[in-house]
């Protein structure tokens, strides 16, 4: 009885405390958005009219609306995120933007949305974009640096992947029974299950992993996939100078580190963020600058949470992120697609 007593109110007053963070966290939320100032001065002479802003951004790409934590669990990069910070630096007449990203690639939707907002911002500004990687720029990453002046790459980093995936159709071949327990779960198949499903409209159950797909159905998928990768090759061959032909034929959906990227003239240079800096003071000429970069704000509740990978928030984000990617035509590494 004494161990039931004291475990309830241990329990309680966890839950209490845990009540009391989520209660914060919404406050500190909701002043972030009501404040809308995304970016401090890091650096420079505070008077300097020559601003150079620099946004940082990690994970893949892909729009999630509905996450009430933000970042502060699993980097993503969101396009509607990167809008706010783009009218922000409107305001703010910068002359060059750099974006630095790490990113194996999203979803097409997402990729494609922030293409157009980027192209959106260098249209209405006179601002250079100059895209860097530390990582990894594979895949929708690589398509959206491609609305960059210029792309640039820390040695060792991973660059490419120009292609594109379709949502896999797992067909149970006679299934016999399914199961789920404590190491995931199992489906044993053998002539036992029938399902039936109330569609109309030829292809409705489409992805039906208890029906063998027709030859027509893999024909049409593979068409949406090809149209996407026609695009994305026809996005690179424009900005990068390389023709159609060699990015499908010769530099393929492979990824290469950044030797093998400048050589393939996926990239135009080889260095690290601070040689990119004095590069672009120099271009420029600015006998002074300073420095805007947006603010990585996290919150404590998301800091606690986040110390724990194995925790049921942080797993429920990645498997949010994978869902995604999973049911979506996608720009992204195959390598990260495993990993889901």
């Amino acid at each position: 009885m004494v161990f039931f007593s004291v475990f309830l109110r241990t329990l309680g007053f966890l839950s209490a405390l845990l009540i009391f963070l989520i209660i914060i966290n919404i406050l500190l939320h909701f002043n972030n958005d009501l404040q809308k100032k995304y970016f401090v001065m890091t650096d420079g002479i505070e008077n300097s009219n020559n601003i150079i802003a620099k946004i940082n951004l990690n994970g893949p790409i892909f729009n999630n609306n509905s996450n009430f934590f933000g970042n502060n669990i699993y980097d993503y990069i969101d396009p509607a995120q990167v809008k706010f910070y783009l009218e922000e630096l409107k305001l703010l007449r910068i002359n060059t933007l750099i974006i630095v990203i790490n990113t194996p690639g999203g979803t097409v939707s997402a990729t494609a949305e922030m293409e157009q907002i980027i192209n959106e911002f260098k249209k209405n500004t006179n601002s250079k974009v100059y895209f860097f990687t530390k990582e990894i720029l594979a895949s929708g990453g690589y398509w959206v640096a491609t609305t960059g002046d210029k792309i640039f790459a820390s040695y060792g980093s991973i660059i490419g992947s120009i292609g594109v995936s379709g949502p896999s159709w797992f067909y149970y071949n006679s299934p016999l029974s399914l199961s789920s327990g404590a190491f995931g779960q199992s489906i044993e198949t053998k002539d036992g299950i029938e399902v039936f499903n109330q569609n109309a409209g030829e292809g409705k159950d489409l992805f039906n992993p208890y029906r063998r797909p027709k030859n027509n159905e893999i024909e049409h998928l593979q068409n949406i996939v090809d149209d996407v990768y026609n695009d994305f090759m026809t996005k690179v061959s424009k900005s990068r100078k390389i023709e159609i032909s060699n990015i499908q034929n010769d530099i393929g959906a492979l990824i290469y580190n950044s030797n093998q990227a400048k050589n393939n003239f996926l990239i135009d240079d080889i260095l690290n963020y601070e040689t990119l800096l004095e590069l672009i003071i120099k271009e420029n000429e600015f006998e002074d600058y300073k420095i805007y970069e947006n603010k990585v704000v996290n919150s404590f509740l998301g800091n606690l949470l986040a110390r724990y990978n194995g925790q049921l928030s942080n797993k429920y984000i990645f498997e949010k992120i994978c869902s995604s990617l999973k049911t979506n035509i996608n720009v992204v590494i195959p390598i990260y697609l495993k990993d889901c």
